[in-house]
């Protein structure tokens, strides 16, 4: 063992070549440097802080986690030969090892380089976005939104994971019986093992006001995906006044949607709902049961839904990016609209082509809570 350097010597070493790629303005002692281990079969994600030393976040071996020995920095299990070649040593447990070479990744400087001149990478991992409901459109928002950089998210729901949810969400069958917040918890990590990430497994009709009213402060934008008319109109209450709301539905069938965007200052969600919608064939929206509060059941293709989760996507990270030096939100919003109606087949609604988008004038409702209310 005199020839191998120790992961914990690796990964010092690691860092300094990271402060050369990304530049010194950039670290900071409490800068948390993400890297991969890999060989053909496996990837170790461990992270060094500057400050609290090495810390393993997980191990991804051909699709299973903990498949390999967890590193340690007192077991050599990763070592670099004379020729300055890095190994991975396995320890089969009879008193045998096997080495495998690997290649080394740098997750933290890698995640990036192709969002390169898209989005301010710095700026969104600053920014905190809180989606209330994991179902099909919220759990493919959360996952876009981590891909993209966006590292801060709080995702509230309450319900769980059934079989009918797989044919259109981010769920697979392992998932089936899970709270949705904790499935799409696993997945996100495995995004972006740096993520902060808070999930509450909870009804928002029924959670501390003061609580919500906490994450809602803390939030530089909500995304409100959940199908519960009641549920959006306590949001708009809570949050038109100080943060932006984006409103993403799908109509029934999955033939069409809209996407609404609150900012403060401008049209709320219930100036929309008594203006624009009772003119814009919203007639067509999700069905809803005011008996209960909740949607009746819609059948819908992910590809679908998926078409308004990508324009909700590329909203928010231009809302969220819209003080950047990269901001580009006058490049995919209309002046004066906030409102953006979305048909996915020729002859719904007021959509004359397949594959068309129109974006709707919107204005206050000066009879809305929100101007009559201080």
């Amino acid at each position: 063992m005199e020839k191998m350097m120790i992961l914990d010597t690796v990964l010092k070493e690691l860092e300094e070549t990271r402060t050369d790629v990304t530049g010194p303005e950039t670290m900071s002692p409490e800068t948390i440097a993400l890297y991969g281990i890999r060989n053909e079969e496996s990837s170790v994600i461990t992270s060094r802080h500057m400050k609290k030393g090495l810390k393993k976040i997980g191990v991804f071996a051909q699709g299973v986690l903990n498949l390999i020995p967890p590193l340690s920095v007192k077991e050599p299990t990763l070592f670099m030969e004379p020729s300055g070649e890095l190994k991975y040593l396995y320890n089969e447990g009879d008193d045998s090892a096997t080495t495998f070479p690997v290649e080394v990744i740098n997750y933290a400087t890698d995640f990036g380089k192709r969002l390169k001149g898209i989005v301010d990478e710095t700026v969104l991992r600053e920014r905190s976005v809180t989606i209330i409901g994991a179902g099909s459109g919220g759990s493919a928002t959360a996952c876009v939104l981590a891909r993209s950089g966006v590292e801060k998210l709080t995702i509230i729901d309450h319900d769980k994971v059934s079989v009918s949810n797989i044919c259109r969400s981010t769920y697979d069958l392992t998932d089936v019986g899970r709270i949705k917040v904790e499935a799409l918890y696993d997945q996100l990590i495995k995004i972006n093992p740096n993520a902060d990430i808070q999930i509450y497994a909870e009804d928002i009709l029924e959670m501390d006001t003061e609580k919500l009213m906490g994450i809602i402060e803390g939030s530089d934008l909500i995304i409100e995906a959940t199908d519960n008319v009641k549920t959006k109109r306590v949001i708009n209450g809570l949050a038109h006044k100080s943060v932006p709301v984006i409103y993403p539905s799908v109509y029934a069938g999955g033939k069409g949607g809209d996407i609404f965007m609150s900012i403060p200052g401008f049209p709320c969600f219930e100036c929309v709902f008594s203006s624009t919608f009772a003119s814009s064939g919203s007639e067509e929206k999700r069905e809803w049961d005011y008996s209960t509060g909740e949607p009746k059941p819609m059948p819908g293709l992910l590809a679908d839904i998926q078409v308004i989760v990508a324009r909700s996507v590329k909203l928010a990270l231009a809302i969220l990016t819209g003080d950047s030096d990269e901001a580009f939100i006058e490049k995919v919003t209309e002046p004066g609209c906030f409102l953006l109606l979305i048909g996915n087949e020729s002859g719904f609604s007021i959509f004359d082509r397949p594959f068309q988008e129109i974006w709707a004038e919107t204005e206050i409702d000066p009879e809305c809570f929100c101007q009559t209310l201080c």
